[in-house]
């Protein structure tokens, strides 16, 4: 597996899109979890796996790059981790064997079913009294001193009396 390259978790029942960003040039036995207070190995965590099993290190696409980087599908594939890592996005390391790599049209496919109509939300918001910052990958809204994100997927990133309507208005706009 190469960086850029979009993979699912084979063993997760709605596996969310990731990107490959490191071809580790270790094995699973040797490449520790995430958790920087852990020694764990990979393989410690897979042990369905040959612990000679290659490491491949992946960012989600909605939930880590996305959010954190919005503009990583700028970057070249040989810059993503190094990227990834300067704009804190979380990254898994999982078996080369756990993962499955997607064809461009599949990963666009999944990047489609989860998806917010943006611009028509604004508009409603907008009418509604909010204040609206629009950007590439998501929208920040404020209303009564409560400020919150709407990201592309949908999600609401912010607390207050009016996450829950807001939630439910969001939900009107996917696509």
């Amino acid at each position: 597996m190469e960086p850029g390259e979009y993979v699912v978790d084979t063993e997760d029942d709605e596996p969310d899109l990731a990107v490959v960003v490191l071809q580790r040039d270790a094995p699973i036995s040797e490449v520790t979890v995430s958790d920087p207070d852990s020694d764990r190995t990979v393989a410690a965590d897979n042990p369905e796996y040959e612990a000679s099993e290659p490491a491949v290190s992946v960012a989600f696409v909605e939930s880590g790059l996305n959010r954190q980087w919005p503009d990583w599908t700028d970057a070249p594939p040989a810059a993503l981790y190094e990227g990834a890592t300067d704009h804190n996005v979380k990254l898994y390391t999982f078996p080369e064997g756990r993962l499955r790599t997607l064809t461009g049209q599949q990963a666009a496919i999944m990047l489609a079913e989860e998806t917010v109509d943006l611009t028509a939300l604004q508009t409603r918001l907008e009418d509604a009294g909010w204040t609206v910052d629009p950007d590439d990958h998501l929208i920040t809204v404020e209303k009564r001193d409560e400020q919150y994100r709407i990201y592309k997927t949908g999600d609401v990133d912010g607390t207050g009396t009016l996450r829950t309507p807001l939630t439910n208005l969001v939900e009107e706009y996917s696509e």
